[in-house]
């Protein structure tokens, strides 16, 4: 039997489009702070980490949990399955500025680089929108953890002092745990937040999305209900974390 769990939703910021960011806090609508941060389509062409946390809004504002009903009253959660709807919408890794939001954090190591490239790292760190909304969620909830969920390497990557909090939800993923994802990440929303603030973050890293052409250096693609039956129990684990 599952019982209707009371969320809100709400419009955190527009992109640069001008297309609504939602956010669903499950607790509270404007909670002291944050248990977890879940932040999915960082990247635009990254789609099935959409599909995964929409699933987990689903089963949450329904009562439906794979293990226990977590209190959310004592754990308040934010989920924001797309952080960037405009290149969701053009299918594309960037925003409409063309920047890659995982590179636009004001780090010791951001800079304006790779102008013509899917790296773009903006005119200036924190330029974007969707940039400004995630660092002032930072200062507003103080979250004690974050998961972001990309794709498409198969990994668990964690950065800050997380190490214990990614083996823990990787006892119920089955994901290697690495704790570099193998290449320079320069303005990285991990460094900003997990390095500079102390954050544990957690970044999932899903196999590639199902219609992306195979790659032999890259995991077999999975339908959208296995990443779904994988991740369940283990997004549940990083709140009871």
């Amino acid at each position: 039997m599952t019982t209707a769990i009371q969320y809100h939703r709400r419009v955190l910021a527009h992109s640069v489009q001008d297309r609504p960011i939602e956010g669903f806090f499950f607790g509270s609508a404007q909670p002291k702070q944050l248990n977890t941060l879940f932040i999915g389509v960082f990247h635009g062409d990254e789609w099935n980490s959409a599909d995964l946390l929409q699933r987990l809004v689903a089963a949450f504002q329904n009562g439906q949990f794979k293990e226990q009903p977590i209190p959310f009253e004592q754990s308040p959660v934010l989920i924001i399955p797309i952080l960037n709807p405009d290149g969701l919408a053009a299918k594309s890794r960037v925003n409409a500025n063309r920047v890659d939001l995982n590179r636009n954090y004001p780090t010791p190591d951001w800079t304006e680089d790779n102008a013509n490239t899917p790296y773009y790292s903006g005119q200036s760190a924190g330029s974007e929108p969707e940039t400004q909304l995630v660092i002032s969620l930072l200062k507003t909830y103080q979250p004690k953890k974050i998961v972001t969920v990309h794709c498409p390497y198969r990994v668990l990557n964690f950065d800050g002092p997380a190490k214990a909090f990614a083996e823990a939800v990787a006892l119920k993923s089955g994901y290697p745990v690495v704790e570099s994802i193998g290449y320079p990440t320069p303005g990285s929303f991990g460094t900003y937040a997990g390095i500079q603030r102390n954050i544990p973050v957690l970044t999932l890293e899903l196999p590639p999305n199902p219609d992306d052409p195979p790659d032999p250096e890259l995991p077999p693609a999975e339908s959208l209900e296995q990443n779904w039956l994988t991740h369940q129990a283990a997004l549940e684990a990083a709140i009871r974390f």
